[in-house]
C-alpha cells in the first residue's frame, strides 16, 4: 500500500517546483531521482538460481492460456487504467475549474489516503475472510463508485468535492482489490512467479497507456472523456471476474470429483 503514496507526493513536488522554478526543472528533478535510484541498484549482486524443467516450459503463451491468470490480470489492469485515466485528465479538468497547480497537487492527497485505507483494510479483512469472498463485494463497490463518478461528471458545474467523493471510494476499492487479484493471478505458477509478474505488469501498463492515450486524444472535453474511459473499465473488470470465477468453479468441481473418486476406492 505504501506504493500508493506516489500519486500524492509526485503532484505536490511538481506543483512546488513550478511555483519556484520553470517547468524544465521538473525533468531535471526526475533525472536526479533516477540517478539516486540507480546507485543502490549497482550494488546488487545477481543471484543465480537453478532452472527447473517447469520453468523452461512455462512461456508467456502458457500463462495466457490460464483463465485464472487472465481474469485476475484483467481486473488488475482495468482498475489501474481507471486511475491512470483520472491522472491524465484531472489536470485539465481542474484547470478548467480555475484551480492553480498547487491546489491540483493537493487534490491527490485524499485519494491517496483512501488507497492506503483500502490496502491496509484489505490486509485486516483477509484475517477473517478469503480473497475470493471479498472480491465480488469490492468489485461491486468499484463499479458503483465509478458509475457515480461518471454521473457526477454529467452534472452542470460539478464541483471538485462532488467528483472526488466517489473517486475516493473507488480508490479504497482499488487499494483492496490489487493485493487480492495479484496474489490470485500468481498462485497457479509458484515455480515462475517472476515471469508471471513481469507479464502481469506489462499488460497492466499497456492498458493504462491505452486509457491515458484515449483521454489525451479526446481532451477537448476532459471531464466527460475521463469519466467515460473510467466507466469502460467497469466492463473490463466484470469480464475479468467472470473469466476467473469460471476457472475457479471448474477447479473446485475437479477437486470434488477427485475426492469423491478417492473415497469410493
Amino acid at each position: 500500500p505504501l506504493v500508493g503514496l506516489s500519486p500524492a507526493l509526485a503532484p505536490l513536488l511538481g506543483s512546488w517546483i513550478l511555483t519556484h522554478f520553470s517547468w524544465q526543472a521538473i525533468f531535471a528533478t526526475l533525472f536526479v531521482i533516477t540517478l539516486l535510484l540507480m546507485l543502490p541498484a549497482l550494488r546488487l549482486k545477481p543471484s543465480v538460481k537453478a532452472r527447473t524443467e517447469g520453468q523452461d516450459k512455462l512461456t508467456f503463451a502458457t500463462l495466457l492460456r490460464s483463465k485464472t491468470y487472465r481474469g485476475n490480470v484483467l481486473i488488475y489492469a482495468a482498475c489501474s487504467a481507471s486511475c491512470f485515466a483520472w491522472l491524465t485528465g484531472s489536470p485539465f479538468i481542474l484547470s478548467a475549474m480555475g484551480y492553480s497547480p498547487a491546489v491540483i497537487g493537493l487534490s491527490y492527497v485524499p485519494q491517496t489516503i483512501a488507497f492506503l485505507i483500502g490496502g491496509y483494510g484489505c490486509r485486516a479483512a483477509l484475517q477473517k475472510w478469503q480473497g475470493y469472498q471479498l472480491l465480488p463485494w469490492l468489485l461491486g463497490l468499484y463499479a458503483l463508485s465509478v458509475i457515480a463518478t461518471w454521473g457526477a461528471g454529467l452534472l452542470n458545474n460539478a464541483s471538485l468535492v462532488v467528483i472526488l467523493i466517489p473517486f475516493c471510494v473507488m480508490a479504497i476499492a482499488n487499494g483492496a482489490i490489487y493485493p487480492i487479484v495479484v496474489a490470485q493471478a500468481l498462485r497457479p505458477f509458484p515455480q515462475a512467479t517472476g515471469r508471471a509478474a513481469a507479464l502481469q505488469n506489462t499488460l497492466q501498463l499497456g492498458l493504462c497507456f491505452l486509457a491515458s492515450l484515449v483521454v489525451s486524444w479526446l481532451i477537448s472535453t476532459p471531464l466527460l472523456t475521463t469519466t467515460s474511459v473510467m466507466l469502460s473499465t467497469v466492463v473490463l473488470a466484470a469480464l475479468g471476474y467472470k473469466m476467473q470465477s469460471h476457472a475457479e468453479c471448474a477447479e473446485a468441481e475437479f477437486h470434488h470429483a477427485n475426492v469423491a473418486h478417492d473415497k469410493s476406492h
